[in-house]
């Protein structure tokens, strides 16, 4: 019996076939993951940089101004509304010169520290500063003798996360922030080990009347905020897992 030849078509179907449904699988997995939700809160798939490691030198701070002590202290309030306008660098170094400057040969700061520990922490978060990438700065006041220095930590865009994070409108457009931070255990270490986190507190609270009273004179506007969800804060913004956050105080050009 003679045996039938096969079909050319038969004989290029099948891996015709194999190859469409391979091709077609490919194809749906490329598009659900183009597709899918990424997780995770906007803070964490923020894009962040390690900012250049050379340390910025600050504009020199001013010792004299056209207001008295007694109008700024007379004048000063809590403004939570800015415009949305660039700070300059020169405001920025003022305020944090104000807040922890060295003014002394011995060490001595601008605030008052109980038995000269100086356990507070200045961070930088800024937004709209010109000639500062937006990111995360130290403040580097000195030891003995000034230094007056920033020191970049990361480049990365947070004012939207802290909105979101906080829900307080004062952040909203505000185009700089400062992290104030206090190390209990330095304290504690210039107390022979015993705690005295009070003193750490209280040491704050002058820093921040500096800043108030020097935020006046410049007719800037700042909020303190003391009331916030600590880890939240230090899941978007580089604090040392030694130091509490004290204060979060955004500032700006206030609204008139």
């Amino acid at each position: 019996m003679k045996k039938t030849a096969p079909s050319p078509l038969k004989h290029w179907l099948t891996p015709a076939l194999t190859a469409l449904v391979v091709f077609f699988i490919l194809l749906g997995t490329i598009v659900i993951k183009k597709t899918s939700p990424t997780t995770g809160s906007p803070e964490s798939t923020a894009s962040a940089t390690i900012l250049p490691a050379e340390n910025i030198s600050l504009p020199s701070p001013e010792f004299r101004s056209s207001n008295s002590v007694e109008a700024t202290l007379k004048n000063r309030r809590t403004r939570r509304d800015f415009q949305d306008k660039e700070l300059s660098l020169k405001q920025v170094s003022q305020m944090l010169w104000s807040a922890q400057g060295v003014t002394v040969d011995w060490g001595g700061r601008t605030a008052p520290s109980a038995k000269s520990t100086y356990p507070l922490s200045i961070f930088l978060v800024a937004s709209k500063v010109t000639g500062l990438e937006a990111g995360e700065y130290q403040y580097l006041p000195g030891d003995r003798t000034p230094v007056h220095q920033l020191k970049p930590i990361q480049s990365v865009e947070l004012q939207q996360a802290l909105y979101e994070a906080l829900n307080e409108s004062s952040f909203k457009k505000a185009p700089a922030v400062l992290v104030i931070t206090g190390n209990m255990g330095k304290m504690a270490e210039a107390y022979g080990g015993i705690g005295h986190d009070k003193e750490v507190y209280l040491e704050a609270g002058h820093v921040a009347q500096s800043l108030y009273l020097q935020a006046e004179s410049l007719r800037l506007g700042m909020v303190v905020i003391s009331s916030f969800d600590e880890l939240k804060i230090k899941d978007l913004v580089t604090i040392p897992s030694s130091d509490t956050i004290i204060y979060l105080i955004p500032f700006g050009i206030p609204k008139l």
